[in-house]
């Protein structure tokens, strides 16, 4: 699984460069776009129109007009004709320059990286859900008893009980056991834990049983209570024998920690 992991991380990061070689690129390409676009622009504005030449008179009536000039004499009665202009008498005038205005002003274009930012969201998140799915289908894979194995031994074993201190007083119609019981330190918090008294007679044979709960409800680790647990008998009883329920009603286990000399009587 952890190769699998390592190979869709692998792919994620290559995927994310190659992205990243891609924006360089297409930022560069619009700039160099952009610098030459702004040079022709330039280019085209900086050009004027070539100056045209004014044309000269016609060698025809050069003489006409200078015979004329010369001559003191004019009849009065003559109609002055007019000769008619031709074309190439015409003057031809120079255009004044016109205002481009903003013929030549680039247009200003909106930023691309929203669009590139969107992509690049997309793609990741598609790698994404692709690893999960990947990751997903591998825990389905594994078998059931492999995970129980490996949850096992995080389970600590439960810490017996220990039995500190045991009396017994045998009347005509009871039995009763006192006592104290511990938590060890490195137990876990318990409550409402029950005593079990179990009696029984010469020959071994069971009389009775009882039981009652703790004096304190909760037994924290490293905390002690007392019990008192009555037994009602009317034989002789020759030994007995406790015991520690939770409330499941689940036995808990208990180990003797009495003085060797208090073991002495009934058990």
């Amino acid at each position: 699984m952890y190769i699998l992991l390592i190979a869709v991380t692998a792919i994620s990061l290559a995927i994310a460069a190659g992205l990243a070689i891609a924006l360089v690129k297409l930022v560069g390409d619009d700039r160099r776009r952009s610098e030459a676009r702004v040079a022709a622009l330039a280019t085209m504005s900086a050009m004027t129109a070539a100056p045209v030449s004014r044309p000269q008179r016609s060698a025809e009536t050069a003489p006409a007009a200078a015979a004329a000039i010369s001559s003191p004499v004019v009849r009065a009665a003559a109609p002055r004709v007019h000769p008619q202009p031709r074309l190439d008498d015409l003057e031809i005038r120079r255009a004044e320059p016109v205002a481009v205005g903003d013929l030549f002003a680039e247009k200003e274009h909106g930023s691309p990286w929203g669009r590139r930012v969107a992509v690049m969201g997309a793609l990741a998140a598609v790698v994404a859900a692709i690893g999960f799915a990947v990751v997903s289908m591998s825990d389905r894979k594994t078998p059931a008893p492999a995970r129980a194995a490996v949850a096992t031994p995080a389970t600590a074993e439960p810490v017996p009980l220990e039995l500190t201190s045991l009396r017994h007083l045998q009347q005509a119609q009871s039995l009763t056991v006192t006592g104290l019981v511990q938590n060890p330190r490195t137990g876990a918090p318990l409550s409402r834990v029950v005593v079990t008294a179990f009696a029984f007679g010469p020959d071994g044979t069971f009389l009775s049983s009882s039981r009652a709960p703790l004096d304190f409800t909760t037994l924290a680790p490293g905390d002690e209570s007392p019990f008192v647990v009555t037994v009602p008998v009317t034989g002789v009883v020759s030994r007995y024998r406790i015991g520690f329920r939770a409330e499941d009603g689940g036995v808990i286990a208990h180990v003797d920690k009495r003085a060797p000399e208090a073991l002495a009587g009934l058990r």
